[in-house]
């Protein structure tokens, strides 16, 4: 995601986009828009499209008069108004029938509605955040979603990736979910060894966001209260990783010497080597990431007998047969 990007739209009063598969916290994208913006002090709303039967919806969005419809025993104000001028989450944006996003559309481009048996036109004061897990491009292509709004929309997308596929905002996130559930349980005193959070880093995080933080629940909720064990991991996670990841990943520090200097040596020499390889052996890279020297890592790598030079030549050598294939 280009944070450059997320800074800038922060502050807009324009519709936001945030898309990304299933459980990429696309809801937290959202409130953090929100908590971050200057009228944070607002209304934050969500409403749950897919959960909306479809001859309900308008009057969730639009708000009705009394005696508009069967059942209209009493006038309802409906999400656009209630608002006010805060912001307003529509999740599942996929899931809307055409016609609920021709006026849906009407709302984004005019920033006014009119309420069901009303004829009154209110004004749109609000902010809209939409996100979706589908591909609405294809969904254009298909037919099911309008190419109208779906250009409206993709003025300012937001779009994230699959949690694994950057280890620093894993990291970070892993760190504060942490942080929050330790709190939420009364466990501020647990701690998370290396040896866990590496198995965490690498573990694929299949349903992302949503999948690491019910892990990490589970296993603070079942922690002796000291710090996090492999045993404390739920056994559905564990028995959908392949049994090789599990073993070698959880079981990777009984390689290390007993003796507590050498063995301090023995991982500082595995984890530069993992370093080199996931950066190509550049140098530069490596020690920028890692927050060291540059002559630092150097020295680091002839006292290991690291040969950059080599892994910089086999990585350059698979991307060839990569492109090739």
């Amino acid at each position: 995601m280009d944070q450059s990007l997320l800074s800038k739209i922060i502050n807009i009063n324009s519709p936001i986009l945030i898309t990304g598969p299933s459980g990429t916290g696309k809801s937290q994208m959202a409130k953090s828009i929100y908590s971050r913006s200057r009228i944070n002090k607002d209304q934050f709303l969500v409403l749950h499209l897919a959960s909306i039967k479809e001859d309900l919806l308008e009057s969730e969005l639009f708000g009705h008069k009394k005696g508009s419809f069967t059942g209209a025993s009493e006038n309802k104000i409906g999400y656009f108004q209630e608002v006010g001028k805060g912001t307003l989450f529509l999740d599942e944006i996929g899931e809307l029938s055409l016609e609920s996003q021709k006026k849906l559309l009407y709302v984004l481009e005019e920033r006014k509605y009119v309420p069901i048996g009303s004829t009154q036109t209110l004004d749109f004061r609000g902010r809209l955040i939409m996100a979706t897990n589908k591909d609405l491009n294809a969904m254009v292509l298909a037919g099911t979603f309008r190419e109208d709004l779906f250009f409206r929309l993709s003025v300012f997308h937001i779009e994230l990736d699959s949690i694994s596929s950057d280890q620093n905002k894993l990291s970070q996130v892993l760190n504060d979910q942490f942080e929050l559930l330790k709190n939420l349980h009364q466990k501020q005193d647990l701690k998370m060894g290396n040896d866990i959070k590496n198995f965490m880093l690498n573990a694929p995080w299949k349903g992302n966001f949503r999948e690491l933080r019910n892990t990490l629940e589970y296993m603070v909720v079942m922690s002796n209260g000291l710090a996090l064990r492999k045993e404390d991991f739920p056994e559905r996670f564990l028995n959908g990783l392949q049994p090789s990841q599990a073993k070698n990943e959880m079981n990777f520090i009984s390689h290390f010497p007993e003796d507590y200097n050498l063995a301090l040596e023995s991982f500082e020499e595995w984890y530069l080597k993992a370093m080199f390889e996931r950066f190509s052996g550049k140098v530069n890279e490596t020690a920028r990431v890692l927050g060291i020297s540059k002559t630092t890592l150097i020295n680091k790598a002839r006292k290991y007998q690291i040969n950059t030079l080599e892994i910089r030549a086999r990585a350059s050598t698979e991307k060839c047969l990569k492109l090739a294939a």
